[in-house]
């Protein structure tokens, strides 16, 4: 019973054992990879960065090419830069004309950088500063959502109150133009109802010669 005990206990102990060795050699081995992985780094500057992190991924044209290996602050002459090191594979290529973006992906509202490359301009070096397009916060485009809506509904309202304003000053010549307007839809209607019942009305009137002059 005991040497039964102990050989469960010992397989246990290897299967532990061989599991560690295996995490252990991928940790390794996953390590030389990213250290044999070749690269180079641009930087972009942002005034605001909106809560982009470091690690957050870099996408070129859609596509994950690398990596924000830092973010500092400048402060300069013309205002305070956040100043981000982007780490970029070695076969992505940027050219001149890239426009940087911050843009968020997925529901969770995680935070990347988005490059688009689509023009025909040379390539940058490593090295090169690239200045970012401001990024579009939600929360401001709401509230000035809510501003020009305030304001084309007062405009509304300002055009109806005229409106309103200006039938009642003239109720009584609309009420004129109404009545002129059934009087004449009647005798339409009337004059209608006759040629259907006497067409013969018609053409004995097209058959009338015009009075002499």
């Amino acid at each position: 019973m005991k040497k039964a005990n102990f050989s469960n206990e010992f397989k246990v102990g290897l299967f532990v054992l061989a599991c560690l060795a295996g995490l252990l050699y991928l940790t390794i081995h996953s390590g030389k990879l990213n250290a044999k992985k070749d690269g180079y780094v641009i930087y972009a500057t942002f005034n605001d960065i909106a809560g982009l992190e470091k690690k957050a991924p870099v996408m070129l044209n859609g596509l994950e090419v690398g990596k924000v290996d830092d973010i500092s602050i400048n402060y300069g002459d013309s205002g305070t830069d956040m100043v981000l090191k982007l780490w970029l594979d070695s076969k992505a290529k940027v050219r001149e004309d890239a426009i940087v973006s911050i843009k968020t992906l997925g529901l969770m509202g995680e935070k990347f950088i988005q490059i688009s490359s689509a023009g025909t301009k040379d390539f940058i070096k490593p090295g090169t500063t690239l200045s970012g397009k401001p990024y579009l916060d939600i929360d401001a485009l709401l509230e000035q959502a809510q501003i020009i809506t305030k304001d084309v509904t007062a405009q509304v309202n300002k055009l109806v109150s005229n409106l309103n304003n200006t039938v009642d000053d003239n109720k009584g010549s609309i009420s004129e133009i109404v009545k002129n307007l059934e009087t004449t839809s009647k005798n339409f209607e009337e004059f209608s109802d006759d040629i259907k019942r006497h067409p013969w009305k018609l053409l004995m009137k097209t058959k009338e010669k015009p009075p002499k002059k």
